[in-house]
């Protein structure tokens, strides 16, 4: 006969049902169950009316069940929002799974954190009404998310980005998004304990707005006091000198064009002029996002800074585009003599794409 017990390492014989649940597998399925059922009752009646006959009555539970897992109503109050807010934070990491680049993975993060919405709408009441009700469990959640957030931003700050933030700033862009998706959530997508679908409108005045203030804050700015179409890499902006500007296009989406001056784009003081400099950067981040779109596109904010005066007769702008959605990005550095020279100008200027624009 089959020796069941010579089968198994140190003659234990195995469980005749290895698949059934064990007692820590129940007890995390009646714990789940009580969080969702919390959930429900607070979304749809509010902290104030809830209690633990409705919650455990919507979990289907014994209520004397209830106090194996947590103490208190409270007690379950208090480890509703952070559980909660774990989720947001799980679902929002798996859409961003390999995604890199900044500008992409805060536009992804913020559909994500809608999407989860139109899941869970009880989400939007239980963190708003937890500041008063749970103040424990909004501390604990505000930690958790704040701590996530910064440690994208340091990231991207370590790779070169958000080059206009001093460190400590960064803590402040967080609580900004932080917001922006709360009341964005009130004004556009939390009716009556439901969530509609936020307009892809919302979704691109919101990246026009980061992609210009997140990313690359901190800049002198000098927007554009109009608004006006690109122009195409071999017409002249207004003002701008062409008869000594040399345009290449180069890979991913880069631009370079190599100016020569002359005295008349001089000041007094011998240093070349700003408008000059303003010319060239618009210039440059016309051509590069030229080069990743076809059609016309409509320059919606340009700002620049000037670390430094120079009085070279050659400079070298470059420029570099971040598509995102229906907006495009272009980075723009301009350079004494070659590519790695010290940089005396910088620019960021964004563009939208109408719908019908097509893209390379």
């Amino acid at each position: 006969m089959f020796d069941k017990k010579a089968q198994v390492p140190n003659g234990k014989p195995q469980e005749a049902n290895s698949g059934r649940r064990t007692r820590a597998d129940r007890a995390l399925e009646t714990r789940r169950k009580l969080i969702d059922a919390a959930a429900k009752v607070v979304g749809d009646e509010g902290y104030a009316n809830a209690s633990v006959a409705k919650i455990t009555a919507r979990a289907e539970i014994a209520q004397g069940t209830f106090y194996n897992y947590f103490a208190s109503q409270q007690d379950l109050f208090d480890h509703l929002l952070p559980e909660l807010g774990r989720e947001v934070l799980d679902f929002i990491r798996a859409r961003l799974a390999g995604e890199t680049d900044s500008l992409r993975r805060e536009e992804i993060g913020f559909r994500a954190y809608f999407d989860f919405l139109a899941q869970r709408p009880e989400f939007y009441r239980i963190l708003n009404e937890a500041e008063t009700f749970a103040p424990k469990a909004f501390h604990d959640h505000m930690r958790n998310m704040v701590e996530g957030y910064m440690r994208a931003l340091t990231r991207s700050q370590a790779k070169g980005e958000l080059t206009g933030f001093e460190p400590r700033e960064l803590e402040v862009i967080v609580y900004i998004l932080l917001a922006a998706r709360n009341y964005l959530s009130y004004r556009f997508s939390i009716r009556g304990g439901r969530a509609r679908r936020l307009p892809p409108w919302v979704d691109r005045a919101y990246m026009k707005f980061i992609s210009g203030g997140m990313l690359y804050g901190g800049i002198t700015a000098e927007p554009a006091s109009r608004r006006r179409r690109a122009t195409s890499v071999n017409s002249s902006v207004v003002g701008a000198r062409t008869a000594d500007i040399r345009v290449e296009v180069g890979p991913s989406d880069e631009a370079i064009l190599t100016a020569r001056l002359t005295a008349d784009d001089h000041d007094e003081c011998g240093n070349i002029r700003r408008s000059v400099l303003l010319d060239l950067i618009e210039r440059a981040a016309s051509t590069a996002a030229g080069s990743y779109a076809r059609g016309p596109l409509t320059l919606q904010s340009l700002s620049t800074s000037f670390p430094a005066p120079t009085s070279s007769d050659m400079l070298v702008a470059i420029a570099r585009v971040a598509p995102a959605s229906s907006i495009i990005h272009a980075s723009v550095s301009v350079h004494e003599e070659t590519r790695t020279g010290s940089t005396i100008a910088q620019g960021q200027a964004v563009y939208s794409l109408s719908s019908d624009d097509e893209r390379k």
